[in-house]
């Protein structure tokens, strides 16, 4: 309920002796004091006098002093010939410790200039490269969350507090000057509403005001980030024409016998390097090789089928050693395009031991330890899966040997692969099956391929490595038989034979299929195998071989789809930029708002402390200090005086409780069983 002077006409207000006169000064000067030796008591009638007297005597902070004290009725001035102690002075004057304050507020007042500067700074980095100075930046941003709230306390309760004693000084409610002093956080800012009862539009201003503060600090830590940009574009990937693998050296005895040591060295290279690029999505050359098919075919339903990566729980064999030559990938950035190639996979029914005499004649032949070739007992000669039989030297006895015997179908199939790259570093990531007659494979370029290069393939394959060696028998089994037996240790001379029936027929037959692949992979193209190709191949697409003898090879080209990344740059979060723009704005135009009104206002700011409730109280009869003082002036010159908010009536029926000075023992201590007024 708001205050309401009420006043009955035929009542006289009280005005009890301790409100009529208010100490001005205790200290007795015999150069001003009366010639009687007591201090006159102005406007006062004798009844008055010994009314006073009488209540001194019960009161002990209004009995008479001869000797130290004379009082004056206030707001009278001092009687003639009686100098107060306190010396008149004109308020607001400019002093020169008032001129070194306005600066410091000028200063402190300007600091909220800092936080502009610093969304405007962070404002011209956006789409910028990181460099050191915006790494100053955002250290120096990393500070903002505690520094802007310390200013923003600091600035915001000033102009209230300076709005508030402008007001004061001009006149308002007193409720308005609780809400003003009182909101010095969001805190006292929302109890000031619920306290008083009252809701304003000052009041729900101040706690608005005051949620900025957070929303300051927080915007500054969260305004600049660093990311990469993507810049995406088109370029012409080229890859080695599928149907290049009908010019393979095994197509003819003599063209066979030409090429040995190329094929044979490359081949041997692969395979001796296997323990490394084996599960590898590129071959020690840096060509793209492709996983088994069959291993990724039942994963799912969709015509492409995905390859997951060894850390997501890889599910693919890589079906050779030796990948497909790829060029024109970006150095820099990802992109992605597809390739096709044709590739075989073997498949093993049983895989057993069989014995038979020394130097019987079987179909393998029987200077070697491994040989292949074509089921007799099956009628598909010329289909796929073709049917096959292998046959390794596991035992050599003095009468009798025993040979482990596989039966197998080897089949021929056409892909298409999407490859993804990070820079030239490339693996497949999903696979689909075309019809193996396409893109200019006809049925009679099949026969060629069923005709000659598998029936020759199976032929130098058991002795890619011991050709022409006398009783190659005799030095155990060869390379390829021991990397079936186990890939990871086969390599040096053991003389001994591996025991290839004791392998599953599913591992027999990818291992099979591995050594079938980077075998026949290893006999045409390879010239291009070693990754030195020329840069204008992108765009001929046809590498010329120099000499004629060899026919030229084709790349086909493919779209590829390039993504690369800028070296970071700095990004500004604009939502965050106009937080912070808005709340240091708001408090810049607090702080000067606050610097001005405050020396506007004549008024001192004594509203909130301390040493105010000493001012002007007659339970603190001391010299105060005048009243135009600043509280924090009078807090300075009082500091030392004792003070105590206890009962200033303690010898009356009835306690009243005050502000007063505490050292002389006139001030009791309050007590629960007490009445007070």
């Amino acid at each position: 309920m708001a205050y309401q002077p009420v006043q009955d006409p035929d009542i006289r207000p009280i005005q009890p002796a301790h409100f009529g006169t208010i100490e001005l000064d205790t200290q007795y000067d015999p150069a001003y004091a009366p010639a009687h030796g007591r201090s006159p008591s102005i406007s006062r009638s004798p009844d008055e006098e010994s009314k006073g007297e009488d209540m001194g005597d019960k009161n002990p902070f209004f009995r008479r002093s001869r000797t130290t004290s004379w009082s004056t009725t206030w707001p009278l001035p001092p009687p003639p010939g009686v100098r107060p102690s306190v010396q008149a002075q004109q308020v607001a004057t400019l002093t020169p410790l008032r001129a070194s304050l306005m600066v410091f507020d000028a200063v402190l007042a300007s600091t909220p200039i800092m936080f502009v500067a610093l969304a405007l700074t962070a404002a011209g980095l956006d789409g910028k490269e990181a460099s050191l100075y915006g790494f100053k930046l955002e250290q120096t941003l990393l500070l903002s969350p505690t520094i802007f709230p310390v200013i923003f306390a600091a600035l915001m309760g000033r102009f209230f507090r300076s709005l508030g004693v402008y007001l004061a000084e001009r006149g308002t409610t007193l409720g308005r000057l609780e809400q003003l002093f009182g909101c010095q956080s969001v805190f006292t800012a929302l109890e000031r509403q619920i306290t008083l009862r009252y809701w304003s539009i000052v009041g729900v201003f101040t706690v608005l005001i005051w949620l900025l503060s957070p929303v300051g600090g927080q915007s500054a830590l969260r305004l600049l980030s660093t990311e990469n940009q993507n810049i995406s574009s088109i370029a012409t990937v080229r890859y080695l024409d599928p149907g290049s693998a009908t010019t393979s050296s095994l197509e003819g005895a003599s063209s066979m016998n030409s090429a040995r040591g190329t094929y044979t060295s490359i081949f041997l290279a692969a395979l001796l390097s296997s323990s490394k690029y084996q599960d590898t999505s590129m071959d020690l050359w840096g060509n793209v090789k492709l996983p088994l098919y069959r291993d990724i075919e039942g994963d799912t339903t969709d015509e492409w089928k995905r390859v997951y990566r060894d850390e997501e729980g890889g599910n693919a064999t890589y079906g050779s050693l030796i990948g497909v030559p790829t060029i024109g990938m970006p150095r820099d950035g990802y992109s992605n395009f597809t390739i096709k190639a044709r590739q075989f996979d073997i498949t093993c029914s049983r895989n057993e031991i069989q014995s038979g005499l020394k130097n019987e004649s079987l179909w393998a032949n029987v200077t070697g330890t491994w040989g292949l070739m074509g089921d007799p007992s099956s009628p598909r000669i010329g289909e796929y899966p073709r049917p096959i039989l292998s046959m390794s030297l596991a035992i050599d006895g003095d009468t009798s040997s025993n040979y482990s015997v596989t039966a197998c179908n080897v089949d021929y199939n056409y892909f298409e692969a999407r490859v993804n790259c990070n820079g030239t570093s490339c693996g497949v990531g999903s696979m689909r099956k075309l019809d193996l007659f396409g893109d200019g494979y006809t049925n009679d370029t099949d026969l060629v391929t069923r005709a000659n290069i598998i029936r020759n393939l199976m032929t130098v394959l058991p002795r890619v490595d011991n050709t022409d060696v006398s009783s190659p028998s005799a030095r155990g089994s060869t390379n390829a038989e021991k990397w079936m037996a186990d890939p990871t240790n086969f390599i040096g001379a053991t003389f001994d034979y591996v025991q290839l029936y004791k392998l599953d027929p599913d591992v027999f037959a990818r291992r099979l299929t591995i050594l079938w692949n980077t075998f026949h992979q290893s006999t045409f193209a390879t010239t291009t195998l070693g990754g030195a190709l020329p840069s204008n191949l992108t765009q001929t697409g046809l590498l010329v071989n120099p000499n004629g003898f060899s026919p030229n090879i084709t790349f086909n080209g493919t779209q590829a789809r390039v993504i690369q990344q800028t070296l970071p740059v700095y990004k500004t979060n604009w939502k965050w930029f106009a937080a912070l723009l808005f709340s240091s704005l708001i408090l810049l135009s607090a702080a000067y708002a606050g610097l001005a009104i405050r020396y506007m206002t004549l008024a001192p700011d004594i509203i909130g402390y301390a040493s105010s409730m000493a001012m002007l109280n007659p339970y603190v009869p001391i010299n105060t200090g005048g009243s135009t003082l600043y509280g924090l002036e009078r807090s300075a010159l009082l500091h030392d005086l004792p003070v105590r908010i206890g009962d200033v009536r303690p010898n009356e029926p009835v306690g009243t409780i005050a502000f007063a000075k505490a050292d002389d023992g006139r001030v009791a201590r309050l007590n629960r069983r007490r009445y007070y007024i």
